[in-house]
């Protein structure tokens, strides 16, 4: 788990019922950045991943895995020193039983870092 040391939820906000944004704030000094680039941190792209899952199984207080990457997308990389505090923007449907189907963004202001399409199970 990432919560808490690789980065904190600052507030979560209720779009809609399926529908939230978080505003996560993302510890630069972090151990991960020291091969994760010393002099040029970049946030890895499966951490981005396991903070949108993060946030979603904090919301719903489930414990959720993710199950499918249909489509991802990093348009712009993230760095700690530069984008520190980030909002995460997660969409979210319940088609079966165990499994909602995911869209979500990382981004910030008119930067989006992180595009996400896929699957989290429970």
């Amino acid at each position: 788990m990432l919560l808490n040391d690789f980065y904190k939820i600052l507030k979560i906000n209720k779009i809609s019922d399926n529908e939230i944004v978080a505003e996560i704030s993302i510890n630069a000094e972090h151990k991960i950045f020291n091969g994760h680039f010393p002099e040029n941190p970049v946030v890895p792209g499966v951490v981005s991943v396991q903070i949108i899952n993060e946030i979603l199984s904090e919301y719903l207080n489930k414990k959720l895995m993710t199950s499918k990457a249909r489509n991802i997308k990093f348009p712009a990389m993230i760095n700690p020193k530069i984008n520190s505090e980030l909002n995460v923007k997660i969409n979210f449907s319940q088609p079966e039983k165990n499994t909602y189907k995911i869209n979500a963004e990382i981004y910030f202001k008119e930067t989006v870092f992180l595009k996400f399409n896929g699957n989290f199970n429970f």
